[in-house]
């Protein structure tokens, strides 16, 4: 959810079946030209089975996030690392252009 507020797509969901039994489901983002980006399908193991995702419209964090406190500590984090990023690229490129 963190990579779709920055970089939008959009949301597939899959299922996750064990001995073709639905037990959860997996999420994760597709951006332009088809581009699939899944941070965490290595946490399945090889018994979890995870099917061909279909896109699904993103709700209001209220109504899809267990974890909602979270979620938002890890969204600013990332945030916040990506500002001070770029504020040292900046800085660099400023020192290199003097």
């Amino acid at each position: 959810m963190v990579l779709n507020d920055l970089l939008g797509g959009e949301l597939i969901r899959g299922e996750v079946h064990v001995n073709g039994e639905h037990v959860d489901y997996h999420w994760w983002n597709r951006l332009g030209m088809g581009v699939e980006i899944d941070l965490t399908r290595e946490q399945f193991g090889p018994e979890e089975i995870v099917t061909e995702g279909i896109v699904i419209v993103r709700p209001p964090v209220a109504e899809w996030c267990r974890l909602r406190e979270e979620y938002e500590l890890l969204r600013d984090r990332v945030v916040e690392r990506l500002k001070r990023q770029q504020a040292a690229v900046s800085a660099t490129a400023s020192r290199q252009s003097s």
